[in-house]
């Protein structure tokens, strides 16, 4: 197949494509640094250099094909961090998906796959109720949402086959983000106190090569209009993968459980099909421990613990 990946250089972007080019498929990414591109890609993807917000100069002339048959969306300005607060940058994040739909309309592309979020359904389902009380934090989470509602809308009107796809809890090799597993890992290896919520709150966590296997799944053989959970069937308290974690790293660290309040929405994985990947196929082959064993030990290989 013929595939256009935007965000082709972030973390989960890059084994999305290693994954796609494993598959035999033909990949052109658009990237707005071509430097960044890995020299292992070099001679087997076609690079389009542009940034996200200008999408809508592009052609098909830009392109190497005529016609594409799927169109990857992973690009995203601020996924975490205090630019998830960031309202302009945000919303600028919401335009970008629509410009996407409409420049996979002018590449012939027959699917349109967009990146959601959990986040999405936490914010629906918190946000929404009277007295709650959101913070800044949610700014990408509720642009997340119109993302995928304006993009969807989009995408009937110009008559393209669409797909959302729901990240939850991706982790793995090569993330360096300060996400909640990221920081948690850093901190067990260095052996620091850490301090937690009750950690009663359901969780699922899914390593990145599983992960882009889901994506591409989902991608292929999706169902139009559809919405795809990239995860595992299967979810458990969060203070359960914590204690796990330790345990694989064989930390001493202290972890202080309800030292930090909760607040926001508890989900109970109800809100979407776990399994409907699983159904048509796929099987998760890293167990959580493998996955934290590997992610620690290149942690630790490229001091980025510390």
């Amino acid at each position: 197949m013929k595939i256009v990946v935007t965000g082709a250089t972030g973390f989960v972007g890059k084994w999305l494509v290693a994954e796609l080019l494993k598959q035999g498929d033909e990949v052109t990414v658009v990237v707005r640094d071509e430097k960044r591109i890995p020299n292992g890609w070099r001679d087997s993807v076609y690079v389009v250099e542009a940034e996200a917000q200008t999408l809508f100069r592009l052609e098909k002339k830009d392109f190497p094909w005529d016609h594409a048959d799927i169109f990857f969306h992973l690009a995203w300005a601020g996924t975490a961090g205090m630019e998830r607060a960031d309202t302009i940058l945000q919303l600028q994040n919401v335009h970008t998906t629509c410009d996407a739909v409409r420049l996979s309309k002018r590449l012939g592309c027959g699917r349109f796959v967009n990146a959601g979020s959990i986040m999405e359904y936490e914010a629906i389902q918190y946000i929404a109720i009277d007295g709650s009380i959101p913070d800044m934090r949610n700014i990408y989470s509720t642009a997340k949402v119109a993302a995928n509602f304006m993009a969807k809308t989009v995408a009937v009107k110009e008559e393209v086959f669409y797909i959302n796809v729901i990240i939850s809890n991706i982790y793995g090799v090569g993330e360096k983000s300060p996400r909640f597993l990221n920081t948690t890992l850093r901190k067990m290896l260095r052996n620091e106190k850490i301090e937690l919520t009750h950690g009663r709150q359901y969780y699922d966590f899914i390593y990145v090569t599983d992960a882009v296997k889901q994506i591409v799944l989902a991608g292929k053989q999706g169902k139009v209009n559809s919405v795809y959970y990239i995860g595992n069937a299967q979810q458990r308290p969060l203070k359960e993968f914590v204690v796990e974690m330790k345990q694989v790293l064989h930390s001493d660290s202290e972890l202080m459980f309800g030292k930090i309040p909760f607040s926001g929405a508890m989900l109970t994985y109800k809100e979407f099909d776990t399994s409907k990947l699983e159904k048509m196929g796929f099987a998760p082959e890293v167990p959580f421990a493998e996955g934290v064993k590997l992610t620690g030990e290149w942690m630790l290989e490229k001091a980025y613990a510390y």
